[in-house]
């Protein structure tokens, strides 16, 4: 005679089934936050970027530097970031009036946001 319910091998193997499929529900959630954080801080790098773009265009360009690169460790929105400026990437851009600005954040040694943009003074006849 065979009794209804379950026996105890069928329910370890029922337990362990359960077991895996959690571990690996909690391994995709992991990632998928790891992935968020990450596009965070590169949204965060994009604005901080934004910012001193904005910066820079209330300087008068030919007041910029020619030449070199300047390197700042800056806090935004609660993440440590680098600023770099390099200033006349291209010659071409670097004249009386106007300047090339390349702008990268970095967060240690990765690049996360680069950009360039040139500034002219412009004047009215």
């Amino acid at each position: 005679m065979r009794d209804s319910g379950f026996t105890l091998i069928e329910t370890l193997v029922t337990i362990s089934v359960v077991a895996v499929a959690l571990m690996a529900l909690l391994a995709l959630m992991s990632g998928v936050f790891n992935l968020n954080q990450r596009a965070d801080t590169q949204g965060q790098a994009v604005l901080l970027a934004q910012r001193e773009f904005d910066r820079l265009k209330r300087i008068t360009p030919s007041l910029l530097p020619t030449t070199g690169t300047q390197q700042e460790n800056v806090t935004f929105a609660g993440r440590a970031f680098t600023l770099r400026r390099t200033y006349c990437p291209s010659s071409a851009y670097c004249t009386a009036n106007q300047r090339g600005v390349q702008v990268d954040v970095l967060s240690g040694a990765a690049v996360l946001f680069s950009a360039q943009t040139v500034y002219t003074e412009l004047r009215a006849k």
